[in-house]
């Protein structure tokens, strides 16, 4: 039995497939796509219940596509986790401006995301 639905966008195949396999493994039912159109493609086909956004994606900017994320009905209510590779602040902000409910700096700590997945899907 699925804890979840998690659509994983992701930039780095490296950091995608870590998670992927990871969460897999944690019996969640995991969707990789590396494309902004392919996500929103994706939400559409089945929404998920948490989304993981890589913000540095090749063909849309994260900004934008977190954006369209929380404007569409199918993921309005998703977990929504955006994984920056700069600690700056004003790339925080902007994802949770954008509508991002958690952001974290790569490298990431792939239990401490587990369990802030399971925790808000649990609520």
């Amino acid at each position: 039995m699925s804890k979840g639905r998690v659509l994983l966008i992701g930039g780095d195949p490296d950091v995608t497939r870590t998670l992927h396999v990871y969460l897999d493994a944690h019996q969640f039912s995991v969707q990789t796509v590396n494309r902004g159109d392919a996500a929103l493609d994706a939400c559409r086909q089945s929404p998920p219940d948490a989304v993981i956004l890589d913000w540095d994606l090749p063909d849309v900017e994260g900004y934008e596509l977190c954006q369209q994320l929380r404007a569409y009905d199918g993921t309005l209510a998703a977990f929504l986790l955006v994984l920056l590779s700069t600690d700056e602040r004003h790339a925080r902000l902007a994802a949770l401006e954008a509508g991002a409910d958690d952001v974290k700096t790569l490298p990431i700590d792939i239990e401490e995301i587990r369990l802030r997945i399971e925790e808000m899907l649990s609520r």
